[in-house]
């Protein structure tokens, strides 16, 4: 066996050596690109998830939709109800008014969901800075997106990207 050995190695020219020393080392600066190149897509994705939220905070159009929201929360506005007069002719200004309010609302928190899922957000971020909020908006507009389902042929595709990210933070706990 060390007679092989020795004979196969003294086959080897200086070439083979430096050809395989060329791949190896090929190989690693290959592996080394791809981490590098991972770190940074996830350093990108926590900086633009980041991003969103700065500018969701100081945008004041959506700053004064969410006060909006969130006093119709507060003050125990039937969601329910309120997603019934959706397709109410007869349905008042301020129902109007309040139903665009919601849906302005939970297209915005749909959008982050998306995001989340299409892997073009951080959920690790989003989840540090908003998981009881995205869960307590969960709970209350379940009932307004279930109805809104349902008027909608049963679409169970309206906001299953919020549904889903709520699920799944509600079922970690």
């Amino acid at each position: 066996m060390g007679e092989e050995l020795s004979n196969l190695i003294s086959k080897i020219d200086i070439n083979t050596i430096i050809g395989l020393g060329t791949c190896f080392f090929t190989g690693y600066l290959a592996f080394f690109a791809w981490s590098q190149l991972k770190e940074l897509r996830k350093q990108h994705k926590q900086k633009s998830t980041i991003d969103l939220l700065i500018s969701n905070n100081s945008n004041e159009y959506y700053r004064k939709r969410r006060k909006a929201y969130m006093a119709m929360r507060d003050n125990g506005v039937n969601l329910t109800v309120l997603a019934c007069t959706l397709n109410d002719k007869n349905a008042t200004k301020e129902q109007k008014r309040q139903n665009f309010i919601v849906l302005d609302i939970l297209n915005a928190i749909e959008f982050i969901c998306v995001g989340i899922k299409e892997n073009l957000f951080d959920e690790a971020v989003y989840k540090r800075m908003s998981k009881s909020s995205v869960i307590k908006d969960w709970n209350t507009l379940k009932p307004y997106i279930m109805e809104l389902r349902r008027i909608n042929n049963n679409n169970d595709k309206l906001f299953c990207e919020f549904e889903w990210l709520a699920e799944k933070w509600i079922n970690e706990e």
